[in-house]
């Protein structure tokens, strides 16, 4: 798997941010190799294998004035158990990873209290989708921001009318997304 996660259950032991007591403004940006993308769905009432996603790049600033998080992943990093349905995913009829290279998530709106609230919108290519995260933010010290978050990517209103068959019966269903990262300054 291309990321390290030993770091996020120690996560979980650390104080939850708040932003009134903590000093956590500013730019933060992913530490390379602390991040995790991580998509799930069902199948007919079966889990189907989790897959990751690598980031290329992720920002997340905090300011007096709101938050913004932005990020940006690499569609052909997708990375499954089993070979197979990564490649029939980022191929010709799926992501088509050689036309769109990446796949971006940029917040609307983030709200830090009592957790974190984010909506945002996913686009790959020249398609969006909303899409909302819950998660928790953890400041572990000065300049490193922990944000953990959880969501669920809805179906489109429409099915897919092209791509392969295994691509258009995964389209029909919510794709549930779990976030993990850390960030420094």
């Amino acid at each position: 798997m291309p990321a390290e996660t030993r770091f996020l259950p120690a996560a979980g032991d650390l104080a939850l941010a708040d932003p009134s007591s903590m000093d956590i403004d500013g730019r933060y940006t992913v530490r390379p190799g602390r991040c995790v993308t991580e998509l799930t769905t069902r199948l007919f009432g079966i889990r189907w294998p989790h897959a990751r996603l690598t980031v290329d790049h992720a920002v997340f600033t905090v300011s007096a004035e709101g938050a913004t998080l932005a990020v940006e992943l690499a569609t052909a990093s997708l990375r499954t158990p089993f070979p197979l349905p990564a490649k029939v995913v980022t191929g010709q009829g799926g992501l088509c990873a050689g036309e769109s290279p990446s796949l971006g998530f940029t917040s609307d709106e983030v709200r830090i209290q009592d957790g974190v609230h984010i909506t945002g919108r996913v686009a790959i290519g020249d398609s969006a989708r909303d899409l909302v995260l819950d998660g928790e933010l953890r400041h572990p010290e000065r300049g490193h921001v922990i944000l953990w978050l959880r969501g669920t990517l809805p179906p489109p209103r429409r099915p897919l009318r092209t791509g392969n068959p295994i691509v258009r019966l995964l389209a029909r269903r919510p794709i549930r997304v779990e976030f993990a990262a850390e960030f420094v300054r």
